[in-house]
């Protein structure tokens, strides 16, 4: 028999979020101080309208070569969120991480407030406690769709990598085949206006870039 578990048994109630008027850093911020990989954004209503992950954080400011307080959170957030009530199901929670491949859910009221979340970590541990609340079987679907690689349709378009003049560190060089190295022995065998006839310079290894 399974026992009738719901969102609210198992939420996070002490949710930081981020409004649509803020920027990348105090997402991090909140992230920061409430220990959690991250945040719902929300209107001046305090509705969900987004969310964004330590993930999002990060790509943003490496493809914009920008810091995070210069990025707003618009420019980064998922705006496509399936949010749970409190007297779901975890089966119902469950599903829909697996649907959209997340693992955190936004809980909201009858307003669309949020006042809670739900992560697929404190699904796990109800699994683990309490084996009759959740089906191991569907929580392991539910782990295998959300691990799945996603199509290349559904993946977004690949920013353009920052040039070494315009990105924020220095990128790394890719060098597209093997590279001779002289070694010392074959360098002063070379003298001035002379040429190396012997490629590589007496047979010095190649290294990938």
């Amino acid at each position: 028999m399974i026992d009738a578990m719901i969102v609210k048994d198992v939420m996070r109630r002490d949710v930081r979020c981020v409004r649509l008027g803020d920027r990348l850093d105090a997402a991090a911020r909140a992230m920061w101080e409430q220990d959690c990989g991250c945040v719902p954004v929300v209107d001046g209503n305090g509705a969900v309208v987004g969310m964004l992950t330590d993930r999002d954080l990060c790509m943003a400011s490496w493809t914009k070569s920008k810091a995070l307080g210069e990025v707003p959170v618009t420019a980064a957030m998922a705006t496509i969120v399936r949010t749970v009530r409190p007297d779901d199901g975890l089966s119902t929670a469950l599903a829909a991480m697996a649907s959209l491949q997340v693992r955190r859910l936004p809980v909201v009221d009858a307003r669309g407030v949020c006042i809670g979340l739900v992560a697929l970590n404190d699904l796990v541990r109800v699994a683990h406690d309490r084996p009759t609340a959740l089906a191991p079987a569907a929580l392991v679907g539910a782990l295998a769709a959300i691990g799945a690689p996603r199509s290349a349709a559904a993946a977004p378009a690949a920013a353009p990598a920052p040039t070494l003049a315009t990105a924020p560190f220095a990128a790394p060089v890719t060098i597209a085949g093997p590279v001779a190295i002289p070694s010392p022995r074959a360098a002063k065998a070379v003298k001035p206006g002379k040429t190396n006839k012997r490629r590589g310079g007496g047979g010095g290894k190649g290294r990938k870039g």
